[in-house]
């Protein structure tokens, strides 16, 4: 009887030990398979990089012959007409990523210039109808309240990176040459031309890019300096009543989506710059 028991009792307790014994096995597995991996690494810390439009098309030739003329520029807003004389031309964003390949950010955009076509910078004078040809920083603006801005807007910030300013009432674009105010946005609330009154254009400046043709220190605010230009942006199209783009008195125009793309992707890690004028003209002299 008693060794019936024992036999019993071994028998309910023997498959334990098994069963201990594979589950430490199994343990031991994925305790070995734990200490095998190891922890991500990268050699090379990650660059935040340019992104360039996917099958987008655009006039890279230009873009580096600018490039080799400004080096140190890795965003081109390249603004491009046939002639001098052409009132119509096109917008597209070109830049350079980090191993230094220049990639289109857009395709080129239906665009319109001043009503003269466009001119050198150094050959024309404020208020001649011209958009004024050259390669332009993105210019930087103190208002009369201090604030600093790049882009400024009578709708809100669309998701600039550069700073962006919402209009106010009192601000007023002085283009009356010779003057303290000519090329500065002073609080003048309700001014007249020449000067620009910037609630006044609502939706044409829903946003604008200041293109830094003309800007300090040398403006045409003191007497005896030449006024070049005054008020020169990249804004939305004005419309006639069939619904055509109108050309402008002196700035670059885009339909409002198109206008979008571009100040969202200005940059100043990349030291953005507009290049404006014919397009032979861009690749041979500006």
């Amino acid at each position: 009887m008693a060794d019936r028991a024992d036999r019993a009792r071994l028998a309910a307790v023997a498959p334990l030990p098994i069963l201990l014994v594979m589950w430490l096995a199994f343990s031991g597995a994925i305790a070995e398979a734990f200490e095998s991996r190891q922890p991500a690494t990268t050699e090379v810390p990650a660059v935040r990089d340019v992104r360039f439009a996917v099958g987008a098309a655009c006039d890279l030739d230009t873009v580096e012959a600018l490039a080799t003329r400004h080096p140190g520029v890795r965003q081109f807003v390249v603004m491009a007409t046939d002639t001098f004389a052409s009132t119509s031309g096109t917008v597209a964003v070109a830049a350079r990523s980090a191993d230094g390949t220049w990639g289109c950010q857009t395709a080129p955009e239906p665009a319109r210039f001043g009503r003269n076509g466009t001119r050198p910078l150094a050959d024309r004078v404020s208020g001649d109808g011209t958009t004024p040809a050259g390669v332009f920083e993105l210019g930087r603006v103190t208002a009369w309240d201090g604030e600093e801005f790049s882009v400024f807007g009578n709708r809100p910030d669309p998701g600039a990176l550069v700073p962006y300013r919402d209009v106010r009432q009192e601000d007023c674009w002085g283009a009356t040459a010779n003057t303290p105010r000519y090329q500065h946005l002073v609080d003048r609330p309700g001014c007249g031309g020449p000067d620009e009154w910037l609630p006044r254009y609502g939706d044409v400046y829903s946003h604008a890019a200041v293109i830094g043709a003309n800007l300090d220190p040398i403006s045409g605010d003191e007497p005896g300096e030449t006024p070049f230009a005054a008020a020169i942006f990249l804004h939305r199209h004005s419309y006639t009543s069939s619904g055509a783009p109108k050309t402008t008195s002196g700035c670059v125009s885009l339909a409002y989506e198109e206008l979008v793309t571009v100040v969202r992707l200005l940059d100043p890690r990349l030291d953005p710059h507009f290049a404006i004028g014919p397009t032979g003209w861009l690749r041979a002299s500006a």
